[in-house]
């Protein structure tokens, strides 16, 4: 094997959906579990009921879990 082929192999291109999934998913689950967490931890947002709140935060923290979860699917397996 060449020293360039071994240079390719080492530095494959980054794929960019995956990593922007990623980022975005951990944006999605920090800010769904701070919202669904709200009423513990002391926050008052005054936008919805805390009932509203906690079900949007957990349905945003799903949301961020599935946008890493297929970050990391598209990342291991670029198509």
């Amino acid at each position: 094997m060449s020293t360039q082929q071994d240079f390719r192999k080492k530095n494959k291109p980054v794929n960019v959906k995956a990593v922007f999934d990623i980022v975005m998913g951990l944006i999605y689950v920090i800010m769904g579990g701070a919202l669904a967490l709200s009423k513990y931890i002391g926050y008052e947002i005054s936008l919805a009921t805390p009932e509203v709140l906690m079900v949007f935060g957990i349905a945003a923290f799903l949301y961020g879990a599935f946008r890493i979860y297929r970050g990391f699917k598209t990342y291991n397996n670029p198509s």
